[in-house]
C-alpha cells in the first residue's frame, strides 16, 4: 500500500467517459468535446471539486471615504481549489484544458499521438487502491504568499496524520496515508487516502456524501485554521457508479 500511494503521489502531479443522456456537458459529450468554459467548471466548481475562499474585511480609514474606492480586488484572499483527482472526469478536464492549450484539434496526426502518449499516463493512472485530493492555493498577496509556501512545504505525513480526513456519511474517519507537496514555486499539494480503512471502504452502500476536512495555518486573520467540505455522492456519479 505504502508503495502505491508513493508512486501516485509523483505520478498525479503530471501538469472516457462515453456519450451518455442527461443534464450536465459530461454526461451529454465526451471530454474532447468539452470547452475551455466547461472545463473551469469541472475544475473549480463540480461534483468533484470546490473551492475555500478566505477573506478580511477592511475597515474604513474615514466615514467620508467612498466605498468605491476599496475594491474586491484590493481585499486580502487566500483561495484553496480541491479537486478529487482520482476522479476520471477531473483527470479528463486537466488533459482537455492542456489540448485546447496545444491546439490539439489543429494538430497533425503525428502531433496528436505524441500528445496523447504523453498523457496516457496520467488520464489512465491506477486508482483503485487511493483517493487522491489535489489542493491548489493562491493569494493576491506576496508576503501571504510566501507564508503560505513556507507552511505547506514544510508539512510531512506524521505532521498532518491526525489533522487531514476523509469519511462517508456515517463511516470512521479515515487519515492521510501520504502528503505530497510540490516544489519549485508551484501552489499545490495533494492529501492520499487508502479507500479501504481497516478492512473497510470509505463509502458505504448507503452513504449520502463524502466529507473532507483539514488543518490551514491561518495568515493574516483570514479563516478559523479548518476546513470541513462535503461533496455529495449522487452527483459524483458516472454511468450509475460514484466516481472519486
Amino acid at each position: 500500500m505504502r508503495r502505491i500511494l508513493c508512486s501516485l503521489g509523483s505520478v498525479l502531479f503530471l501538469t472516457c467517459i462515453v456519450a451518455a443522456p442527461g443534464g450536465e456537458f459530461w454526461e451529454k459529450k465526451e471530454y474532447g468535446q468539452w470547452s475551455q468554459k466547461e472545463c473551469s467548471k469541472m475544475l473549480e466548481n463540480s461534483p468533484w471539486a470546490k473551492q475555500l475562499t478566505l477573506t478580511q474585511v477592511l475597515v474604513m480609514p474615514s466615514a467620508t471615504e467612498s466605498a468605491a474606492s476599496t475594491t474586491s480586488a484590493e481585499q486580502p484572499f487566500i483561495r484553496y481549489q480541491v479537486q478529487f483527482r482520482s476522479a476520471l472526469p477531473i483527470r479528463q478536464a486537466v488533459i482537455r484544458q492542456l489540448q485546447i492549450a496545444r491546439k490539439y484539434d489543429s494538430l497533425s496526426p503525428e502531433q496528436r499521438q505524441e500528445f496523447d502518449k504523453s498523457t496516457q499516463g496520467f488520464i489512465s493512472a491506477e486508482m483503485s487502491e487511493a483517493v487522491v485530493v489535489h489542493v491548489a492555493y493562491t493569494t493576491n498577496s506576496q508576503p501571504n504568499d510566501l507564508e503560505l509556501a513556507r507552511y505547506w512545504q514544510s508539512q510531512t505525513t506524521e505532521m498532518l496524520r491526525n489533522s487531514v480526513y476523509l469519511s462517508g456519511t456515517d463511516g470512521d474517519k479515515v487519515p492521510i496515508g501520504r502528503f505530497v507537496a510540490a516544489r519549485g514555486g508551484q501552489g499545490e499539494f495533494q492529501f492520499i487516502f487508502p479507500r479501504q480503512f481497516e478492512g473497510r471502504p470509505i463509502l458505504g452502500p448507503n452513504d449520502k456524501s463524502l466529507k473532507l476536512e483539514f488543518t490551514y495555518p491561518i495568515i493574516g486573520g483570514m479563516g478559523d485554521g479548518r476546513c470541513f467540505m462535503e461533496f455529495k455522492t449522487e452527483k459524483m456519479t458516472v454511468a450509475g457508479n460514484v466516481v472519486y
